[in-house]
């Protein structure tokens, strides 16, 4: 079992299921859909993702900035990237439905970047990690640092005579890509830490993990202004 895995979460995985609602749990399941039999990723991991991020939607910052904010931090270019909507009038990086289904689609394109060579758009090839489960770290380390600065890490990992489909091999490598110290640290902890919040959710959590299995459910941007209201508890953005 790898190190990651027998760490403990500290109790939030519990903290975080109290908060997870039918809606919540329903947005997230629909989203694992975007998923499928070549990852190793599921509604889980969308759970875990969704706990480090923003803690279960306690810590999004504020509507409308460019930097990384709602459920899953996305930050402006990206949200937009993936149909979201980002003004300080209508920002649906703060509706669940929508940041979900963003997250997933981003999550299964890192994938898809890592599971063959694949040309990034700085002239740095990704280096194929055939492994799924290998891979879910190297997913997790580049939705964090970026899929660049990962491909940059394994290409100077490979240079080092390393492999560069082992991400214990690869993150070692990530200062010598651009990072940081501290950033480089964050990225170490963050992949470990959310593979340690999906193992402890895979146990306790009631989400659907077959999820993925099931026909997909699309969820689009359904209009450019209005205004928010809150109906039981959650904000909901009413079309003008």
């Amino acid at each position: 079992m790898p190190n990651e895995t027998k760490e403990k979460s500290e109790g939030w995985v519990d903290q975080w299921l109290e908060k997870e609602t039918e809606h919540t749990q329903t947005a997230l399941e629909n989203a694992s859909k975007y998923f499928d039999d070549n990852d190793d990723l599921t509604v889980n991991t969308l759970e875990a993702l969704y706990g480090k991020e923003s803690s279960f939607g306690t810590m999004q910052k504020n509507r409308g900035i460019e930097e990384a904010a709602g459920h899953f931090q996305f930050r402006k270019p990206t949200a937009e990237e993936y149909g979201l909507i980002v003004s300080k009038g209508n920002d649906t990086r703060f509706d669940i439905d929508y940041a979900s289904s963003a997250a997933a689609r981003y999550l299964k394109d890192i994938d898809n970047v890592f599971s063959r060579k694949t040309t990034l758009v700085k002239g740095r090839d990704t280096i194929p990690v055939k492994d799924p489960s290998e891979r879910k770290k190297f997913v997790l380390g580049a939705y964090n640092t970026g899929q660049g600065r990962v491909a940059s890490a394994q290409y100077l990992t490979e240079q080092a005579g390393k492999n560069p489909a082992i991400w214990d091999d690869v993150k070692g490598f990530l200062e010598a890509a651009g990072d940081s110290k501290e950033k480089a640290d964050e990225v170490r902890d963050y992949v470990e830490k959310v593979l340690v919040f999906e193992l402890e959710f895979a146990k306790k959590s009631p989400a659907d993990k077959k999820a993925k299995a099931k026909e997909g459910k699309e969820v689009t941007c359904r209009c450019s202004s209005g205004h928010w209201v809150t109906i039981d508890d959650r904000p909901v953005f009413m079309c003008d």
